[in-house]
């Protein structure tokens, strides 16, 4: 599996990696890469679709330096369909926020097409029981 995470805190973006690399272990995850800023991301996840090894799974953050979560995600969206990727191939994208926000949360579920929203604290739990939940792990 192909996992991005997008966290401009770098503590947030190693804890999550570490947790990520304990539930994925028995998966084929062959990378985590990390983005700190909505550019970024929007520039790995173009440069793994050049390369052929597009990723599977987004961890975004919501609040960002620049472009926020929600704006990467809906510019991600908009490639997909530029590129005619069919909904099974598209990135399952998973929210993380500080912000216990419902307006934030519909426009992220209707809008951008993420598969969930979690706020933080972020633990292995909720993670683990998110990815579960959508059958992947």
């Amino acid at each position: 599996m192909q996992i991005l995470i997008v966290e401009d805190s770098n503590t947030s973006r190693m804890y999550l990696k570490e947790i990520l690399k304990v539930i994925t272990q028995k998966l084929d995850t062959r990378s985590i890469d990390c983005a700190v800023c909505g550019e970024e991301a929007l520039e790995k996840f173009e440069s793994r679709w050049l390369e052929g090894k597009p990723y599977e799974l987004i961890f975004m953050d919501i609040i960002l330096p620049g472009m926020d979560g929600l704006q990467t995600l809906e510019k991600i969206r908009a490639i997909e369909q530029e590129k005619q990727i069919p909904e099974e191939k598209k990135v399952k994208a998973i929210m993380t926020t500080a912000l216990d926000d419902s307006t934030k949360a519909s426009r992220a579920f209707f809008q951008c097409e993420a598969l969930s929203y979690i706020t933080k604290p972020i633990t292995a739990d909720k993670i683990q029981a998110e990815l579960g939940k959508f059958g992947m792990i």
